[in-house]
C-alpha cells in the first residue's frame, strides 16, 4: 500500500500520529506524526536516534518495514487548536537530544498532542523493574543474604527513576522545551 493510500484509507490528518509496532517483538511503540504535504508529498515528523527530524516517504516505507502499523492516534484536542499541535512538532525539528528513557519518540508525541512530554512506556518498564526489584529484594531477605536484598533495592531505585523519566514534568520541572 502507499502512502497516500494509506492516509486516505485511515483518515490521517495533520498532527495525528501513526503508532508503529516492531514486527518481531511487539513490545515497544515508535510514534511518527502527519504533518501534511510539503513539496507535494506526504511528510512526517519523528523524534528518533538522529533527533527530531521530517521523514521522507522513502524513510518511512522503510520504517513500515520494520514496523507495523498498529493504529492510529487521532489528535485528541479541538479541532481549531490542530495548528498548535503542528506548531509544537515543527518546533522541535532539528533536536538532537533523543534518549530512550527521557526523550523518546513518545515523548514527542504527546508533547505534540497534550504540550508536555511524558511517556507511559517508560513509565510502565520503570514499574516493572522496580517490581522486579521487589522480588529479588524479598528473596534476599527471606534468605538473609544482605547482598542480594541491597541490590534489589538497588534496582527498585532505578525503576523508580525510569518510571519518573518517562512521567511528565511536575509544576516546578517543566520539561516542554
Amino acid at each position: 500500500m502507499s502512502i497516500h493510500q494509506f492516509i486516505i484509507q485511515y483518515g490521517v490528518r495533520p498532527a495525528d500520529a501513526i503508532v508503529l509496532q516492531k514486527r518481531f517483538f511487539g513490545m515497544v511503540d515508535h510514534f511518527v506524526i502527519y504533518i501534511g504535504i510539503i513539496d507535494l508529498q506526504h511528510a512526517f515528523v519523528a523524534n528518533y536516534i538522529h533527533g527530531v527530524r521530517v521523514i521522507s516517504n522513502n524513510e518511512l516505507e522503510t520504517f513500515l518495514a520494520q514496523f507495523a502499523p498498529s493504529k492510529i492516534e487521532k489528535y485528541p484536542g479541538p479541532e481549531n487548536q490542530r495548528s498548535e499541535a503542528l506548531k509544537r512538532a515543527m518546533s522541535q525539528i532539528g533536536q538532537k537530544a533523543y534518549n530512550y528513557l527521557a526523550n523518546n519518540c513518545e515523548h514527542f508525541k504527546n508533547f505534540v498532542h497534550y504540550g508536555i512530554k511524558k511517556s507511559t512506556q517508560v513509565q510502565k518498564a520503570g514499574g516493572v523493574l522496580a517490581l522486579g526489584g521487589l522480588g529479588v529484594a524479598l528473596m534476599g531477605v527471606g534468605k538473609k543474604n544482605d547482598g542480594l536484598a541491597v541490590f534489589g533495592f538497588f534496582i527498585i531505585l532505578i525503576g523508580i527513576i525510569v518510571a519518573i523519566l518517562g512521567a511528565p514534568p511536575g509544576p516546578n520541572n517543566n520539561r516542554k522545551q
